[in-house]
């Protein structure tokens, strides 16, 4: 077989796993955390830095019994005898792998639902894409046929779902047409599985989009997805090849079922057929997610050896396949598939304090940690004996978010204005004791590669007097007056008089404005944020109040409630180490008013046409320069602000062993890999 090996190799580059912290590094308490070290891609994937060796973990089977920690049980005789204890502090809200993609589209939700299949996916800690259902080593050439374009993808036979049966191209077809049935869904689904779809000539509007206009079984073991343009890398291999494909016997009669995707979203999940080493069994809603280990998982028993240059040898059945290129430097991961675990165990925390406890009285052995900690609660992971601790470097970020259909959020000057007062540096410096760090791009530092640092934060190193002083010289540019204009006073290290009686270009008031923002217990760095913003806002004459809410209670007012019933918001997100998402929040398209996930409800010609550019860019450096434009796109008309990101310290039980603990983003973004860690 010719292996395709050079968009793999490539991306094992860029995926950046040599731009994580080191896993033994400890961020200063009392100084500026400085930005993640990052590394500029090289052209050859040999030239990836080596991750840092990780330590064998002692021995504790109690805490009082450390006389001689050098000991350790050998692995294999606890295979399958123990639980996997894990905490999370926010509870999940659906067990719907459907619902999970779109309307409840939180990290919660995907931490605990077992994991579906695709055509390919990223294997770590290098982030190549590599085989799963496809048996092809890199994914096929896009070929012209007829007026559109198809690519044919072999499937390897012997993949099973989680019920024994076989997973084919049927089921390809099959979540490829519900898809289709429901106008496409939302949430993740208009990336992951664009939709092709014709202009209606009844309408003035222009409703066609480029995308997958159909798929096909050849067999049960060919599959053929046909699109309506000359897709770029961007839309093939790298949202339709790594898309979710759901299993029909299960869904099937579900959707024939349901006009409505209300209805197959309502459906539950639990014990549903999926991909995975493990089986959801049991939810309490609010208090643990259960999933079961398989004895019969197709993988189970399968080797991985992973080099640094992002290649992986994968050996199963005495048979051993290399994707990703030649291996080259160094191995940075070398283990079997499991799972080694009788179950994982998910145990809901009612914030981050109590799950920090848990974790350190030896009640979990793990916590899912998206946020960062706070510097207390990393004090008391530090002092517990019984944990280790990784810190990656972490692939999200933190934002503000505009409501840009309403006024005032709807006039660039006034967005300008706001952003311009927000001292990022001030607040990641000193109100967060250096725990966090500043981003202005939409790409975090870390993912070095498409990381544009010419992106800078609106009046960029101004003294507190002169944003004052900027900030309202942007608001009397853009045609906004006050009855009293704000001022500093030098004296009393203030602004007095503040604004009172602001006013829009045409003479509007502005209404009670609400900033919407997880409350301390679940996030305390985002909630001491929001209180800066109110304060900065209420300088200027701008009546809003931070109002601490339910990060669930957010995500569903501002991606399913009403679009015109918020404000202002702060949430996160996780990303992918491919950066579409630069595109996917922005495009006019993917408004959160249509299922998708532009939440500002932001809308550009000039955007959307580079979107249009990206979805066809053939080469990754391409797609960087169209990524890097539009970033700088969207720092100008600021429907976003970022904010901040922090490095992600990881913490768990000594008595775990993982085959790696450097991976950009975490652990966590592995699913703490629960399918390969030994316990003992």
């Amino acid at each position: 077989m010719r292996l395709r090996t050079k968009l793999l190799c490539l991306l094992a580059v860029l995926a950046l796993v040599a731009a994580a912290c080191g896993e033994d590094e400890e961020a200063p308490e009392a100084t500026a955390a400085p930005a993640p070290e990052t590394t500029e891609a090289p052209d050859e994937p040999e030239e990836m830095d080596e991750p840092e060796e990780m330590d064998e973990p002692e021995e504790m089977d109690e805490p009082e019994e450390m006389d001689e920690p050098e000991e350790m049980d050998e692995p294999e005789e606890m295979p399958m005898a123990a639980t996997y204890r894990l905490g999370i502090f926010s509870a999940p809200t659906t067990d719907n792998p459907w619902a999970a993609l779109d309307t409840e589209a939180e990290i919660w939700n995907q931490y605990v639902i077992p994991g579906q299949i695709s055509l390919y996916t990223y294997q770590g800690p290098t982030y190549t894409v590599v085989p799963a259902l496809a048996s092809d080593a890199s994914p096929p050439q896009v070929e012209a046929d007829g007026d559109a374009y198809s690519v044919t993808v072999n499937l390897r036979s012997g993949v099973t779902w989680s019920d024994g049966s076989p997973i084919t191209a049927n089921d390809a077809v099959f979540t490829f047409n519900t898809i289709k049935k429901y106008n496409g869904l939302g949430g993740n689904f208009p990336s992951i599985w664009p939709l092709a779809r014709d202009d209606d000539p009844d309408t003035e509007d222009d409703e066609s989009s480029q995308g997958v206009s159909s798929v096909e079984a050849l067999d049960d073991y060919t599959v053929k997805i046909t699109f309506n343009f000359e897709p770029g890398l961007a839309i093939w291999p790298l949202s339709v090849g790594l898309a979710s494909i759901f299993q029909e016997a299960f869904w099937g009669p579900i959707v024939d079922a349901s006009d409505d995707f209300e209805t197959l979203y309502a459906a539950s999940g639990l014990g549903a057929p999926n991909a995975s080493g493990f089986d959801s069994a049991e939810w309490e809603p609010g208090a643990f997610w259960r999933n079961v280990a398989l004895d019969s998982y197709w993988d189970s028993g399968s080797q991985y050896t992973v080099y640094s240059s992002g290649a992986v040898e994968y050996t199963t059945g005495g048979t051993t396949e290399t994707w990703g290129g030649d291996p080259g430097g160094d191995v940075v991961a070398d283990y079997t598939e499991g799972p080694f675990v009788a179950e994982s165990l998910y145990s809901i925390y009612t914030d981050q304090n109590a799950a920090v406890l848990a974790l350190t009285e030896g009640e979990v052995d793990f916590l899912l940690n998206p946020l960062g900690l706070q510097a207390g609660l990393r004090n008391e992971i530090l002092a517990a004996p019984s944990l280790e601790v990784a810190v990656n470097d972490q692939n999200g970020m933190r934002y503000m978010a505009y409501n840009t259909r309403k006024f005032p959020m709807n006039d660039l000057g006034f967005r300008r204005a706001l952003a311009c007062m927000i001292d990022k540096d001030f607040v990641a410096n000193t109100v967060l004791g250096g725990t966090a760090y500043s981003i202005n791009s939409l790409v975090p530092p870390g993912n070095a590669y498409w990381y544009n640092p010419d992106i800078t934060a609106p009046c960029a190193g101004q003294s507190t007097a002169e944003r004052v002083a900027s900030a309202v010289q942007i608001f009397k540019d853009a045609g906004w007056t006050w009855d009293v204009e704000p001022a500093w006073d030098e004296g009393n290290r203030d602004v007095i008089p503040k604004g009172e009686g602001l006013r829009g270009p045409g003479g509007e008031t502005i209404p009670p404005l609400t900033l919407l923002a997880p409350g301390p217990g679940y996030d305390p760095m985002r909630a001491t944020y929001s209180l800066f913003i109110e304060e900065w806002a209420t300088d200027l004459g701008i009546p809003l109040s931070a109002e601490p809410t339910g990060f669930s209670v957010i995500v569903d007012k501002v991606f399913v409630g009403d679009p015109l019933l918020w404000d202002i918001y702060i949430l996160g997100w996780g990303l992918t180490p491919f950066p579409d998402h630069v595109f996917d929040f922005f495009r006019s398209s993917n408004d959160s008013a249509l299922g998708g996930f532009n939440t500002p409800g932001y809308s550009n010609p000039a955007f959307d046409a580079l979107a249009d550019e990206f979805d066809r860019a053939k080469t990754l450096a391409d797609a960087r320069d169209l990524i890097h434009q539009a970033d700088a796109i969207i720092a100008e008309d600021l429907p976003y602000v970022t904010l901040f990101n922090t490095p992600l310290i990881e913490a768990y039980s000594n008595q775990l062993t993982f085959p790696y603990t450097t991976i950009l983003d975490g652990l966590q973004n592995v699913g703490a890999l629960t399918g390969v860690v030994t316990i003992g």
